[in-house]
């Protein structure tokens, strides 16, 4: 089939997703103030344990097409105010950026699960990785995009350009940032209103009590656990991208590598090259392979790469890994989300998904935390973060090698 409907509106909103995720850890990198974005990124992170359970819950109750445009038109509508403020008094107050990535973060941990169990309802089995991948390749098309963008609004841009001659683009304030943000949300809210679809599944909504309701997800799991350790420790990657984006990244590049905003953006547009890389050629290249296998070589290659940051210093190698890392991590993706399609039943997907997603955010707040410490903004102690998420990913690594052959039975 063609590649769902869904794919412009989640392109708009996963695009005003990472402009402000990179915009907001910038901006409180410049100011000095990263401990106390790693403290704020902690709190809200922490808060998504709870809403992220619900959040599965309202994909599995609800309309998922209804559920897209809800959410869009909240965050749009803050993002909205937020920048008038802005405009009004020619600055804006922490207070309304941190509304504003705490809005955002819990926008996104409803986007995802409801765009994956609305994916899952309208395809049928065998094309499951090649949608998936259609929705890497235009997803990660626009952290390209976003990756550009930011170079540009964050630091500027002053360069002679062949044929086109001198470019001059001064630096952007945080709320113009928000202005174009809180526009992009809106006209996502027009592609999604003219979406058409006929699922390929039908099935019962469950309407019973929300504690009931919460429960299935956990209960699904106990029930089929090789699902559950592979759900878990697949998405070791998932963790240590979020986590080295929002809390280690910007420390590093000041720090380490003393270097500005624009090795910043340019690292996340490596990240979304990558990915979208393995968007396009992973489905093909892992024909008549075990997948499973693939997503676990992938883990041990983030492993190495996470170690050589904290051995190698400089800036092409770090581009060398964003690139790298941007692949393993959205080719583990699409053979994850496939593997769930293939074994979770799409009327409790969003529960189990919210579950996976709770304890990815447990294990993303103990890192963010850890380091949030004193310790870790020190020098070039940040380096030390490195080696603990790649012993985190080892560890993934090394579980899934030992249920590797039951996996492959299911």
């Amino acid at each position: 089939p063609p590649p769902p409907p869904t794919r412009q509106s989640s392109s708009a909103a996963s695009d005003v997703y990472k402009r402000q995720m990179l915009a907001i850890p910038w901006y409180f990198a410049k100011l000095d103030f990263s401990s106390k974005f790693n403290l704020l990124f902690g709190i809200v992170t922490f808060a998504n344990i709870f809403w992220g359970l619900y959040a599965g819950t309202l994909v599995d109750r609800f309309d998922r097409k209804k559920l897209f445009l809800a959410t869009n038109l909240v965050e749009g509508v803050v993002l909205t105010v937020v920048a008038i403020s802005g405009w009004l008094s020619g600055s804006l107050p922490l207070l309304l950026i941190m509304i504003v990535f705490t809005i955002t973060v819990f926008g996104y941990r409803m986007h995802y699960p409801n765009l994956y169990a609305f994916v899952q309802e309208i395809t049928i089995p065998e094309h499951y990785t090649r949608v998936t991948s259609y929705i890497e390749i235009v997803g990660q098309a626009t952290n390209v995009i976003a990756g550009a963008m930011a170079v540009v609004l964050l630091e500027g841009v002053d360069v002679t350009i062949p044929l086109l001659g001198p470019v001059n683009i001064e630096a952007w304030e945080i709320y113009e940032i928000f202005t174009l943000d809180a526009i992009t949300y809106l006209i996502s809210v027009v592609l999604i209103r003219f979406i058409q679809y006929i699922p390929d599944k039908e099935f019962e909504v469950d309407k019973g009590r929300l504690t009931n309701r919460l429960k299935t997800g956990f209960r699904f799991l106990l029930a089929h656990k090789l699902i559950f350790l592979f759900g878990f420790f697949s998405h070791s990657i998932f963790v240590i991208m979020l986590v080295s984006l929002f809390t280690i990244m910007p420390m590093y590049i000041t720090n380490v590598l003393g270097e500005g905003g624009e090795i910043f953006g340019s690292m996340e547009m490596l990240y979304g090259i990558g990915a979208l890389t393995a968007g396009i050629f992973i489905g093909r290249w892992t024909e008549g392979v075990n997948r499973i296998l693939v997503i676990i070589l992938m883990i041990f290659l983030t492993t190495l790469l996470l170690l050589f940051c904290g051995f190698v210093y400089t800036v092409p190698y770090y581009f060398i890994t964003g690139l790298l890392v941007g692949f393993a991590n959205a080719s583990t993706r699409i053979l994850r989300v496939s593997f769930l399609f293939a074994h979770v039943p799409n009327n409790i997907i969003g529960r189990v998904n919210s579950v996976f997603s709770v304890l990815n955010i447990l294990m993303r707040v103990i890192f963010v935390m850890l380091f949030s410490l004193a310790f870790f903004a020190e020098s070039t102690n940040i380096i030390y973060a490195y080696f603990t998420l790649a012993a985190f990913t080892l560890l993934s690594g090394l579980v899934l090698c030992r249920y590797y052959k039951r996996l492959q039975l299911l």
